[in-house]
């Protein structure tokens, strides 16, 4: 990308200096309801720690191509090694199986079955993988953290959308019986 490039991305988003506030393309989606189409469900890991993180980008408006990714845990024991209350548990495997369900591709139990989250994330990425690219409405709405104000929780609602209608690409010389037997004799090098 060229200087010029990175410049015409900035005045398509609407970029003005006079207003003196930076151009910042991870600042967090405003609170609404979006189309999104579902990327990707990946396991990663970050220093002793591994997660799940499920990826959306949204589809049209305003904020079209800006992405969100949720980070559902699994997680038996918090930071400081207390156990995680199984209220936060249920409410993240909750949280998955919607998302499956809104994707009509659901999760089955048996993802959660395992003695650690290392190997429910591993099987929960793999079950999704088939709705990459589906479609769907996300709804986001924040609220207050008493203990991080300057990190306030983002809850989501999803809702089932249409699928849009992908065109049927067809063989254009399938069956006309028209075929060229070459080999390497026929090649010019």
């Amino acid at each position: 990308m060229s200087l010029l490039d990175a410049m015409n991305e900035l005045k398509q988003k609407g970029f003005n200096p006079k207003e003196c506030k930076e151009y910042n393309p991870y600042e967090p989606i405003p609170d609404d309801t979006y189309l999104m189409s579902f990327d990707n469900a990946t396991h990663n890991v970050k220093g002793d720690r591994d997660f799940l993180m499920l990826s959306f980008s949204v589809v049209q408006g305003e904020y079209e191509g800006r992405q969100e990714s949720i980070f559902p845990s699994l997680a038996q024991t918090k930071a400081n090694g207390d156990p995680m209350p199984n209220s936060v548990i249920a409410r993240s495997i909750s949280e998955i199986q919607i998302i499956g369900e809104t994707l009509d591709n659901p999760v089955p139990d048996k993802c959660f079955a395992f003695e650690n989250e290392t190997e429910a994330y591993e099987a929960i990425a793999k079950a999704l993988q088939p709705a990459c690219g589906k479609v769907l409405k996300v709804t986001i709405k924040t609220t207050p953290n008493k203990k991080n104000p300057q990190y306030p929780f983002r809850n989501y609602t999803f809702e089932k959308h249409e699928q849009p209608q992908v065109a049927d690409a067809k063989d254009p010389f399938n069956g006309t019986g028209d075929t060229v037997d070459t080999n390497d004799d026929d090649l010019p090098f």
